[in-house]
């Protein structure tokens, strides 16, 4: 046991409390006495204060839901716009990407999702070898 809990102990216990004070002078118990209630007194108010934030949080919140209930809104048009508005992570800047459309060898048409600068598939390189066009006539919608 380590002596924050030894210590615990002994101010948990009346007798024990007793056998610690019982040389010590009147005025010196009461300023202790003074110093605790201080404490306590601190204790409580940072739980009152924490209390009162608390409710204050929930009043805020129940007043969105209601105007959001008012314009006719959901937690799910909320969460939508927020994937939609997510900050671009990583290096550099961010591209614009597109979704092009080609014809590779064999015929078939291919969709391809990336940017007008870059990497792109080999068969899309043939492509635009064998065709004379550049990346961005190829271009079917943007992402």
């Amino acid at each position: 046991m380590n002596i924050f809990e030894e210590s615990l102990n002994v101010l948990k216990s009346k007798m024990q409390l007793r056998k610690l004070f019982q040389d010590m002078h009147v005025e010196d118990l009461e300023s202790i006495i003074k110093r605790v209630e201080a404490i306590q007194q601190e204790k409580l108010d940072e739980s009152n204060a924490q209390e009162e934030e608390i409710q204050r949080k929930r009043d805020d919140i129940a007043a969105v839901v209601s105007l959001m209930s008012e314009k006719g809104l959901s937690m799910d048009d909320i969460a939508s716009v927020a994937i939609e508005e997510k900050p671009h992570k990583g290096k550099g800047k961010q591209r614009q990407r597109y979704k092009f459309e080609y014809e590779n060898g064999e015929g078939a048409q291919v969709q391809w999702e990336g940017a007008t600068t870059g990497r792109i598939p080999g068969d899309f390189n043939e492509y635009l070898t064998r065709s004379g066009k550049n990346r961005k006539d190829c271009i079917v919608s943007t992402l």
